[in-house]
């Protein structure tokens, strides 16, 4: 036995682990546009949000303009998630004070008329913009705000085969019920495709259902992308046709995550991915997910017979409830289980990585090579100016099934 008595446990690798301002990774994911929250969820109501270790609330006024201000109001403190929405601002609870979705003080209701332009208050906030079902705010730079990045998954300029659609993965569907982890944890799950296998079949039982757990195990690799990385799985189907499978981790990040209910019963080519995941940290020991989905559409409206190729029914996979008795979730682990029993925050110095995390380093190296360029004044990847093309950045995660004599060609045999 190797004791743990007088062990120094390493500490945390705070160049990637912390995104409070002013710290490398934070600032980095601060230079993207990132989603808070649904459109849906702008009622008539602010709300309060938490992203990146700061306190904020969204609004959308009556006149429809959106606003992500600090939460706090500049008078003397009050949250303004209590604060009233009207035509052309929030006004805070307490003393009255309104501001528009830019943070100016335009009344200050137990004030003499004319104050609020003799003081010049202003209430500090983000841009905000809305795209495909989903709210996000930039944090980073003025000077520095990109346009927002349209990848191929959910540019639908001349299609009408799709509707998008925002929704909350913690709510919506079960992707996202892991959260009181860091959100690196998070990402690093969708370059471990090992895991479908151990986690979710041979630990759990078979929690998706899914030709992936069918026969013998697959073979796996990793690449680099134009985006990020990706791995790469062939596996022959008790059916004898072939399965070739990639998801992908868009830098910083945004995962991909390939159609899990593909069944490889008849021949399909490239079968993309339909979501754009988004996970986003809280603060430096909670993440949420939130995603565009490109719905498909029947005249006009989404299809109420689709599901999500990421979504698994409760009933097979029930340890994505996320209230569970302790022995429940110790019989059957599944993705919360295992990502949120990594730590809060990661230590990756008390690792062990072997060959099945060659994609997590891979990732990892990327991440740190970004913001180490960032420091000499680089651009951080998959940011689009005003003078770049937008739209249709090609992605790659996808399925494609091939029939018993047309082995994948993307691994070597053997």
């Amino acid at each position: 036995m190797k004791s743990l008595y007088g062990r120094q446990v390493p500490e945390e690798d705070y160049e990637l682990t912390r995104v409070d301002p002013g710290t490398p990774m934070g600032e980095m994911l601060r230079r993207y546009w990132q989603p808070v929250c649904t459109s849906e969820e702008l009622t008539d109501l602010p709300k309060r949000i938490r992203i990146m270790c700061e306190d904020l609330v969204v609004f959308r006024d009556k006149s429809g303009a959106l606003g992500c201000l600090d939460l706090h109001c500049a008078h003397r403190g009050t949250s303004l998630e209590y604060g009233r929405v009207e035509d052309d601002g929030i006004r805070c609870c307490y003393h009255g004070w309104k501001f528009r979705t830019d943070g100016k003080c335009i009344d200050m209701a137990c004030e003499p008329e004319g104050m609020a332009a003799t003081m010049d208050v202003w209430q500090g906030g983000y841009p905000t913009m809305e795209f495909g079902g989903l709210v996000f705010i930039y944090m980073g730079p003025p000077e520095a705000q990109p346009e927002f990045t349209l990848f191929d998954i959910i540019d639908t300029a001349g299609r009408d085969d799709v509707v998008l659609r925002g929704l909350k993965l913690w709510q919506d569907h079960s992707l996202g019920w892991v959260r009181n982890c860091h959100w690196m944890q998070h990402v690093e799950n969708a370059l471990d495709p090992w895991h479908l296998i151990v986690l979710h079949e041979m630990i759990s039982g078979d929690q998706f259902n899914s030709v992936l757990t069918l026969g013998d195990w697959p073979e796996m690799d990793f690449e680099e992308t134009e985006l990020g990385v990706r791995y790469n799985l062939v596996k022959q189907l008790p059916n004898g046709n072939w399965l070739e499978r990639h998801s992908e981790v868009i830098l910083p990040n945004i995962v991909l995550v390939a159609n899990i209910h593909q069944r490889g019963e008849q021949p399909i080519w490239r079968e993309k991915a339909t979501e754009v995941i988004w996970c986003v940290p809280y603060d430096n020991e909670t993440v949420y997910g939130i995603c565009i989905c490109a719905w498909p559409a029947k005249d006009g409206v989404p299809d109420p017979d689709w599901k999500p190729g990421t979504d698994t029914l409760t009933e097979i996979r029930p340890g994505q409830l996320r209230e569970r008795t302790y022995e429940d979730k110790q019989r059957k682990p599944d993705d919360m289980e295992a990502q949120e029993g990594q730590r809060r925050i990661p230590i990756h110095g008390a690792e062990n990585l072997g060959t099945v995390d060659k994609g997590i380093g891979m990732y990892r190296r990327k991440l740190k090579a970004v913001v180490r360029a960032m420091r000499d004044g680089q651009d951080p990847p998959n940011l689009v100016r005003d003078q770049a093309p937008n739209g249709g950045f090609e992605t790659s995660c996808w399925n494609t099934v091939t029939p018993p004599d047309e082995r994948p060609s993307v691994l070597p045999e053997g």
